[in-house]
């Protein structure tokens, strides 16, 4: 379990050091809005499962 989650650390930080270098400032930001994005999609997404699962779906 560490193991994975050093990796995904790792994957992560190259990938900001990669946008950090390479973007200019207004792409960050594009990429920034992009992200905050996803994240919100997977969170709503997250919650939808957790409700299904509470109501009872346990075999989606």
């Amino acid at each position: 379990m560490f193991g994975r989650l050093f990796k995904f650390f790792t994957l992560c930080l190259l990938a900001w050091a990669v946008a950090r270098w390479f973007l200019k400032p207004s792409q960050r930001r594009s990429v920034h809005e992009l992200v905050s994005a996803l994240a919100i999609a997977l969170l709503l997404s997250a919650g939808l499962f957790c409700v299904l699962y509470w109501l009872g779906w346990h075999t989606i």
